[in-house]
């Protein structure tokens, strides 16, 4: 074992303990709140930080996060309130989603919307969520969260939530944090997205945790759009009854770092998930997904999507682990994991896992990586096309198997143009068929 490094991850959790000790009776919230945040410091204690040693963190620009500040931003209502009005004005705030309720978190503390639709309370939902090392980023959040969006659906509903982080928290750290429940039979339609471009490093850290009751349906559009600035990690885990669906489609665009640890329990007979995700890169940013989806009972399904696009000298990375049980049976299980290499600094990983541990399954996955097709591009040429409109086609076909699966037109439409932004050689937005 390196012993530098070791005692260079103390040093980093010492920080982190140090910084949440100093502000642990200022946070908001009664005794079992405190209790709560005390809980999740000593978990992360046990832990320890992340290493890249660790396979499950070896993608993850972990630097970017241990150069960060973990106190969290302080912000007055008064203040608040006057940077939202002035984003207002400015007319910095994404339009309305028509037939979306919109909630507004500024600085992880809840600005606008009906505290009916997202309840206020530190404290962890339903049932006990404790956290394992592959997701123990999200014990920051639990730790440090001034506010929570906690969702609570009986039957139907269509919610927007906007995470913005300030300029005043710039130098700090913010910690957005989401909760669902979904009773049995509910139908959901979840809009999650983050935004902010302070002027100085500053850390998001985020959780979200999902509880699906039995034939509940979720449709779950995240989108990261954050400043370069930004140093972004999200932790999502979510836990499926009987018959539930969840579908998400993930966007990945901002910050100059971002990691996502998600994983995703079906531990209910039919239960389903269907994951679709994009990332674009340029300049130095580094987009890393790693994904567990765990098959706990028989007929469940995942189907599994990810299009990454590198330019300049980011780098992306997908690592998609599907486990499932002997008791399983009748599961089925599809990745399909492809990269496309623009920038010569450029690199992509994707890591497809299946770990099957009964014989009653269907299961097919698939990884590659590399740059434009060569014979594609001479076909678009030979065509009359210009080189750079047909770079532009194939890009667009390549985005498009998930892009097209985004079914809110105006959340189809930003994504579109943010995708155009991060690729240079794009002279306007495409319109896809």
């Amino acid at each position: 074992m390196n012993v530098a490094a070791s005692m260079q991850r103390s040093e980093i959790l010492d920080r982190v303990l140090h910084d949440y000790r100093g502000v642990a009776d200022s946070l908001p919230g009664g005794g079992s709140a405190h209790s709560a945040r005390e809980r999740a410091a000593g978990q992360l204690a046990d832990l320890g930080w992340p290493s890249a040693r660790d396979e499950y963190w070896r993608y993850a620009n972990l630097r970017a996060f241990e150069r960060s500040v973990y106190r969290p931003a302080t912000v007055s209502s008064a203040q608040s309130a006057a940077t939202l009005s002035a984003l207002q004005r400015q007319g910095a705030l994404p339009a309305p989603i028509e037939g979306f309720e919109r909630l507004i978190y500024l600085d992880g503390v809840l600005v606008a919307g009906a505290r009916s639709a997202a309840q206020s309370d530190t404290q962890a939902n339903g049932w006990d969520w404790d956290w394992p090392a592959e997701l123990r980023l999200g014990l920051l959040c639990d730790m440090f969260a001034r506010d929570a969006a906690r969702l609570y659906v009986h039957g139907t509903a269509a919610i927007e939530v906007l995470f913005l982080t300030s300029p005043a928290a710039a130098g700090a750290a913010v910690y957005p944090r989401l909760q669902l429940q979904l009773a049995a039979g509910s139908q959901m339609q979840l809009i999650e997205r983050h935004l902010g471009d302070p002027e100085a490093p500053t850390l998001v850290a985020c959780n979200v945790t999902i509880d699906m009751g039995r034939g509940a349906n979720l449709r779950h559009y995240r989108l990261q759009q954050c400043g370069r600035q930004i140093a972004f990690t999200d932790t999502l885990w979510a836990r499926l009854a009987e018959q539930a669906i969840y579908n998400v489609r993930g966007m990945t665009f901002g910050a100059g770092t971002a990691r996502t640890s998600a994983r995703v329990q079906l531990a209910g007979r039919g239960a389903g998930v269907d994951w679709q995700a994009i990332a674009a890169g340029r300049g130095e940013q580094v987009h890393d997904t790693a994904l567990k989806v765990e098959h706990g009972a028989p007929d469940t399904r995942t189907d599994e999507t990810f299009r990454g696009i590198a330019d300049e000298r980011a780098r992306l990375a997908f690592s998609g682990r599907i486990q499932i049980s002997a008791d399983a049976t009748g599961s089925q299980a599809h990745q399909s994991l492809k990269g496309l290499i623009e920038g010569k600094g450029a690199e992509i990983d994707l890591r497809p896992q299946l770990e099957i541990n009964t014989h009653e399954v269907r299961a097919v996955h698939g990884a590659t990586t590399g740059r434009l097709d060569e014979n594609l591009l001479f076909y678009l040429l030979s065509r009359g096309l210009e080189r750079q409109e047909a770079r532009t086609l194939l890009k667009w076909a390549f985005l498009g198997d998930v892009l097209r699966s985004i079914d809110v037109p105006d959340l189809r439409a930003e994504a579109e143009r943010l995708a155009a932004g991060q690729l240079p050689d794009v002279p306007a937005l495409v319109a896809l068929p």
